[in-house]
């Protein structure tokens, strides 16, 4: 259903496949903002949403990326803003 790759991460390593689902389910973009909203009070929202942030952050975790700076490269033209603002 998924391919030849996906299954041979389901086969090799299925821990990681099932907490990677398990993840992005959980800590999927919608409930990452929703649960961040109460504290605008305090913080605010101009271009970064708080996705955003983990999603970039959450490469580096996972040794997707070496660094915030690579994993910014990498979707600098869908995430729109600078390395600074993030």
């Amino acid at each position: 259903m998924l391919g030849k790759v996906f299954a041979r991460f389901v086969e090799k390593s299925p821990i990681s496949v099932m907490v990677r689902g398990t993840l992005e389910r959980v800590l999927g973009a919608d409930q990452l903002d929703t649960w961040f909203c109460p504290d605008r009070a305090e913080q605010y929202t101009r271009t970064v949403l708080f996705s955003t942030v983990y999603d970039v952050l959450s490469q580096v975790v996972f040794r997707i990326k070496p660094s915030v700076r690579a994993a910014y490269r990498d979707q600098e033209d869908k995430l729109g803003l600078s390395h600074l603002a993030l």
